[in-house]
C-alpha cells in the first residue's frame, strides 16, 4: 500500500507542476525595444521613393506614409528618443505639374462604366513650397528629393538636385529641400549637419529609370558604370568618413522593368492587335519609319509603357496625337516638327501602329534590347552597391530580390495577398512606379527587418493591414486586370521628373 501511496504523491506533484507550466504565459517574442543600441537622430537619403512621391505628386496626405516616416513612428515605439521626424510637407493637393503650374497628383477623376478613367487632378495649388519651409530652423530628416539621381547626393550645382531652379528637375523642390544655405549646400552636407546616429540610402534607382521611363529616349542610356560605381563609393565613404559611428543601411536597385509602368499595358493592348496585323514599332534610336513588329504575346516581346495606354486607343487610326504631343513636351512647335517627321519617313496619314511609316514610338515602348540594357545596367549598380556595402560597414537591404518574388508569387500579409498588378495589387500607386500607402508601410517593413536582424533590436513592424487602401471599386476583366483610360499626354510630368533634359 505503501508504495501506491508514493506513486500516487508523486504523480501528483507531477500533474501539478504540468498545471503549473500550463498556467504560465506562453513563450513571448523579445520585448519591444533598441536593445543594447541607442537612436537619437534618423536622416533618410533618397529620391521620390524616400519623399514618399506617390500617384505623379508630392502632397502631404501621401507624405504622412512615406517609408522614413513609418520607421521613425516605429522606432519611437521602440523607444527611440528621436523627436518630431521633419519631412517638407506640401499641402495638399500638392506639388505642380510645370506644363500647367496646377497639380500633378494622379487621381481616379471619373469612370466609363467599369472602366476607370485616370488622370492628373488638375486642381489649383494651396502653396508654392513645404508648409513647415519658414518655420524649421534645420535641414529635414527626410531628405528624399524627388527626380535626384546618384550625383545629386554630393552636387553642389544645383543641376543634380534640383536646387537650380532654371536647370533643375523639379520646379524647385530641391530648392525647398536643400535649403539651409540655399544654393551652398548638397544633400551630403544636410545629412552630416544632423549627425544622424542611423542613416537610411536609397540612389541609384533613377539612374536606369529615367533611361526605362522614356523608353530608352531620354536619356538613351543608363548612367555608365563609370561614373556610376565611384560616384557610390565616394557617397557612401563621404558619409562613413563623417559619421563613423552612424548605422548606415543602403537598398539595392529593384528591376525597373518588372514594375506596373511597364507591365501593365501589353496584356490589355494585344488583344486589340488584328491577327492580320502586327505592332509597327520603332526600336530603340529609330527616328522615322520602321519594319520591326511583335505581337506583344511572343517570349521577350517590347514592352509598352503605362504612358503609351493612352495611345493605344488611336491603333489603326491617321494620326499624328502622340507627335503633337511630343512637340509640347519638347517645347517644339508643331511647323517644325512636322517638316521633321516627314523627312525620316513618318506619314501620319498611315493607320498609326500597323504601318511601317506610322510606327508606334520608340519613346513608348522598351525593345528587347533596351530592357536588357536596363537590367544588365540594374545587375552592375547592384553589384557595386553590395561591394561598396561591406567596404563601408552599411547594411544592404535586397530590394530587388523582393520586388522580384513579388513581381512572381505576390505577397501575403495579415492573410491578404499583394502584387505588382497595377492598382488592384494595392502595392502601387495610380503612376505605376510609386508604392501606395500600404506599399510603402512593406519597404519600411524590409528596412526595419534588416535592422533589427543586425543591431539585435526588436523594432516592430508596421501594421501594413491598417495604412490607407486605394479606395475606389475597380474592375477586373477576364484577364484579371483592370484596363483604365489615360488622357493623351499622361505621365508628361512623371517623364520630366525622371528626365531631367525634358525642360
Amino acid at each position: 500500500m505503501k508504495q501506491y501511496i508514493v506513486l500516487f504523491i508523486t504523480l501528483a506533484a507531477l500533474i501539478a507542476a504540468l498545471l503549473i507550466g500550463c498556467t504560465d504565459s506562453a513563450p513571448t517574442e523579445p520585448a519591444i525595444g533598441l536593445g543594447n543600441s541607442t537612436v537619437t537622430k534618423y536622416v533618410a537619403i533618397g529620391n521620390s521613393l524616400t519623399a514618399g512621391y506617390q500617384s505623379g505628386g508630392l502632397y502631404k496626405s501621401a507624405q504622412l506614409y512615406s517609408y522614413p516616416n513609418l520607421i521613425a513612428q516605429q522606432l519611437t515605439k521602440a523607444g527611440a528618443n528621436i523627436r518630431t521626424f521633419e519631412q517638407p510637407y506640401w499641402p495638399d493637393p500638392g506639388t505642380p505639374d510645370r506644363s500647367t503650374g496646377r497639380a500633378s497628383r494622379y487621381i481616379i477623376y471619373g469612370w466609363s462604366g467599369t472602366t476607370p478613367l485616370i488622370g492628373p487632378a488638375g486642381e489649383a495649388l494651396t502653396a508654392a513650397a513645404p508648409e513647415n519651409a519658414v518655420t524649421l530652423k534645420r535641414p529635414y530628416d527626410n531628405l528624399g528629393i524627388p527626380g535626384i539621381p546618384l550625383a545629386g547626393f554630393i552636387d553642389m550645382t544645383g543641376n543634380y538636385n534640383g536646387t537650380n531652379t532654371t536647370a533643375g528637375l523639379n520646379t524647385g523642390i530641391g530648392f525647398a529641400i536643400l535649403r539651409q544655405p540655399a544654393g551652398t549646400t548638397s544633400v551630403f552636407h544636410q545629412a552630416a549637419a544632423l549627425q544622424p546616429d542611423l542613416v537610411t540610402f536609397w540612389l541609384g534607382a533613377n539612374d536606369v529609370l529615367g533611361f526605362a521611363a522614356s523608353g530608352g529616349t531620354d536619356p538613351n542610356a543608363p548612367t555608365d558604370p563609370k561614373i556610376f560605381n565611384p560616384l557610390y563609393g565616394q557617397a557612401l565613404d563621404s558619409l562613413r568618413k563623417t559619421l563613423p559611428k552612424a548605422k548606415i543601411i543602403v537598398g539595392n536597385i529593384p528591376n525597373v522593368t518588372s514594375i506596373p509602368f511597364f507591365t501593365t499595358a501589353n496584356p490589355l493592348i494585344a488583344p486589340h492587335i488584328p491577327s492580320a496585323y502586327y505592332l509597327r514599332y520603332q526600336k530603340h534610336g529609330t527616328l522615322g519609319m520602321s519594319f520591326d513588329s511583335t505581337k506583344l504575346i511572343e517570349a521577350n516581346a517590347p514592352l509598352i509603357t503605362l504612358k503609351g495606354k493612352a495611345y493605344a486607343a488611336l491603333l489603326g487610326q491617321s494620326t499624328g496625337q502622340f507627335w503633337r504631343d511630343a512637340a509640347a513636351l519638347k517645347g517644339t512647335t508643331i511647323e517644325v516638327l512636322y517638316p521633321a517627321l516627314a523627312a525620316v519617313g513618318i506619314d501620319t496619314t498611315k493607320p498609326f501602329g500597323f504601318h511601317p511609316q506610322n510606327p508606334w514610338p520608340d519613346a513608348l515602348i522598351l525593345d528587347a534590347d533596351e530592357i536588357a540594357t536596363a537590367t544588365a545596367a540594374v545587375n552592375n549598380f547592384n553589384s557595386t552597391i553590395a561591394s561598396v556595402a561591406a567596404t563601408e560597414g552599411a547594411l544592404v537591404v535586397d530590394f530587388n530580390s523582393f520586388f522580384n518574388n513579388i513581381e512572381a508569387n505576390g505577397i501575403v500579409i495579415a492573410g491578404e495577398k499583394y502584387t505588382a498588378d497595377y492598382i488592384t495589387g494595392n502595392i502601387f500607386s495610380l503612376d505605376g512606379v510609386h508604392p501606395s500607402d500600404r506599399g510603402y508601410g512593406i519597404v519600411a517593413n524590409e528596412y526595419i527587418k534588416v535592422i533589427n536582424a543586425y543591431f539585435d533590436m526588436n523594432i516592430p513592424l508596421v501594421d501594413v493591414s491598417a495604412l490607407p487602401k486605394l479606395s475606389a471599386p475597380l474592375y477586373k476583366g477576364g484577364n484579371g486586370k483592370i484596363d483604365p483610360v489615360f488622357p493623351f499626354g499622361a505621365f508628361n510630368s512623371l517623364q520630366k521628373l525622371f528626365s531631367p533634359a525634358i525642360q
